[in-house]
């Protein structure tokens, strides 16, 4: 079954959009019952696609796993850094895949530097696919028209927190302010043009750097004009046991989980749990007028274990990961991944349609020794593991 945890979040994120909401139910129904009950490894076409446009970015974050001062980009070679796909084979992948009609989310590096975004962006809308966008917002302003005419139904801020501690995160003044400005001509066009889209929703990532201001957060979010608030947990793993990750994923994949080497750090370095999950909790008890959520939805006692534990495992939640039956990750190579940051590659749109590579038979004898397994040494540490 789902998690009780995600029940009320998903009923909340219904009412935004009703619509996405119950085509997102039926389908997530069918993906459960295909992991429950079968052992083939085969999983019905995919709830939702990310496409990852581009490797580049024009920030350098503090607590970024890929182009932070440790992240997993940096060692990228220039030919790495400019690889992407042309829309054409995007459209071939969609055209492929219409009959499940999934929702996309482009994603990056930042997908604003990939060349073709408005016209992929107009592709897919023309194709009345549900589209997501997350974006460090610093370019947001030069293509908010495109967004708010092609219909574009999400817009994800990433934000850190007020100007000050937003700026000081992603190592440059003024990126808060271009922010607003790129979030303020999408609230000037959707009044000008009578549109309800994009819905506008702020995600802060959690971190060492931010904490302490996330009680300012409500009021950023105001600021912003946004529809939604959404707390996210960090994404970090002990060295230690990304090595016994990699000794076991090596020699049952022979691949390595290189990408998750930027998010190595000492559990809640910095970090206060404590003062965390009882800010967390007071900020939970407020009312809005917007959604506010925290994602994975941890107890308090479930908050300072996830940043002080090196082998947390939530009791909240199934214990499994449900991700590679529900979705599918494509790199700006055109390789299908069931797993960012796992580093298996079970095909290449490049190569082979996708539908093939879907339930083909790498992607098949992932899932299975996914299930055995119920997840990988890594996950728990993935709020992935917690969407499902």
């Amino acid at each position: 079954m789902f998690p009780l945890k995600t029940l009320g979040r998903n009923l909340r994120k219904a009412l935004l959009e009703p619509e996405f909401a119950l085509n997102t139910l039926l389908k997530r129904n069918r993906a459960l019952l295909s992991y429950s009950f079968k052992n083939s490894g085969k999983a019905p076409l995919p709830e939702s696609l990310t496409l990852f446009l581009t490797n580049k970015c024009n920030l350098r974050c503090n607590m970024c796993g890929q182009w932070g001062e440790e992240g997993a980009s940096r060692p990228f070679t220039p030919g790495k850094v400019n690889e992407k796909l042309d829309p054409a084979v995007y459209f071939k992948l969609l055209d492929e895949v219409k009959a499940c009609n999934p929702h996309i989310t482009l994603f990056g590096g930042e997908p604003l530097l990939y060349e073709e975004f408005e016209e992929l962006v107009r592709g897919i809308k023309q194709r009345k696919m549900h589209l997501g966008l997350i974006t460090n917002g610093l370019l947001l302003k030069e293509h908010a028209e495109t967004i708010v005419d092609a219909g574009v139904d999400v817009v994800s801020l990433s934000v850190d927190g007020p100007e000050e501690i937003h700026d000081r995160v992603r190592n440059l003044e003024g990126a808060f302010r271009q922010v607003k400005a790129g979030a303020e001509e999408i609230a000037r066009l959707k009044k000008e043009k009578n549109s309800l889209k994009p819905l506008v929703n702020i995600v802060c990532t959690i971190s060492e750097l931010n904490y302490k201001g996330l009680k300012e957060m409500p009021a950023v979010a105001k600021e912003l004009r946004a529809g939604s608030l959404n707390l996210h947990h960090l994404i970090f793993i002990e060295a230690a046991t990304l090595e016994t990750h990699n000794k076991y994923f090596l020699e049952k994949f022979g691949a390595a989980s290189t990408d998750w080497s930027g998010f190595v750090r000492t559990a809640y370095k910095g970090l206060d749990p404590e003062k965390l999950a009882n800010d967390i909790y007071a900020l939970k008890a407020g009312k809005y007028p917007f959604l506010f959520t925290v994602y994975p939805d941890f107890s308090k006692a479930e908050i300072i274990e996830y940043y002080t534990a090196e082998d947390f495992v939530s009791k909240a939640y199934p214990g499994r990961c449900l991700s590679p039956w529900i979705n599918a990750y494509i790199y700006p190579n055109g390789d299908v991944q069931p797993c960012q940051g796992l580093g298996f590659i079970a095909g290449n749109i490049n190569e082979e349609p996708f539908q093939k590579i879907w339930n083909g038979e790498k992607f098949r004898a992932f899932r299975q020794e996914l299930k055995k397994q119920k997840y990988f040494k890594v996950c728990p540490k993935c709020t992935e593991m917690y969407r499902y």
